[in-house]
């Protein structure tokens, strides 16, 4: 019977709304989830009793809790989704990846430098945040998921460091209205004719090196 039970709870546990059990603890405003490991923490939603980011934020590189020290070093999965009083975010150096719907609906968010280590960004990381006019992609992104930057109609201006088009998917950058005649691409020396052959031509007016 005590084993039925614990298989019970554990199952519960796992159907629960992740907004219930999002965070493990907050440091100066910032909800933080630790991995399973205790190695690093992880910036996420503020779950049902918490608030919405708003104006500036600033990230740490490491935060403490409980006498540990842990490195963040992720932006996990709808942390600051629907902020839309959220206007800026300093992401430390740290960063190394970008989750599923992080940004979704920061519809205020205009000032945002993704750091240099980030290697993947999620889907819908960044989709309908329309106060975005330019985003610089660096170069050891391996993957840009599918509508990571949908809908930003403010876009204008993307600096892809990234030399392979096959690692962004090719709705990365989607409009519902399908015009894209005002936005330029950047990409490194030597790889325009890459990008046009893979057809980024049909989500960015012009494409051309930096």
């Amino acid at each position: 019977m005590k084993h039925l039970i614990k298989t019970s709870l554990l199952l519960l546990a796992m159907c629960m709304p992740l907004s219930v059990i999002a965070y493990d603890f907050v440091a100066d405003g910032i909800y933080y989830k630790t991995d399973l490991w205790g190695d690093y923490a992880m910036v996420c939603d503020q779950g049902e009793d918490g608030g919405l980011y708003r104006g500036d934020v600033t990230i740490p590189e490491a935060v403490t809790n409980d006498g540990t020290r842990y490195p963040v070093l992720k932006i996990g999965a709808y942390a600051f989704n629907n902020c839309t009083e959220l206007t800026s975010v300093n992401m430390p150096a740290s960063i190394n990846e970008i989750g599923d719907h992080a940004f979704e609906n920061c519809s205020a968010l205009s000032n945002v430098t993704i750091p240099y280590a980030v290697t993947l960004i999620g889907p819908s990381a960044f989709k309908d945040c329309a106060s975005i006019t330019q985003i610089n992609i660096p170069a050891r992104v391996t993957e840009v998921k599918i509508w990571a930057f949908e809908n930003c109609t403010s876009l204008t201006d993307v600096y892809c460091h990234i030399a392979d088009p096959n690692a962004i998917n090719s709705l990365a950058f989607s409009l519902e209205s399908e015009n894209y005649a005002n936005r330029t691409l950047h990409v490194p020396a030597g790889c325009v004719d890459a990008y046009k052959e893979a057809g980024w031509n049909e989500y960015f007016g012009n494409i051309v090196e930096m």
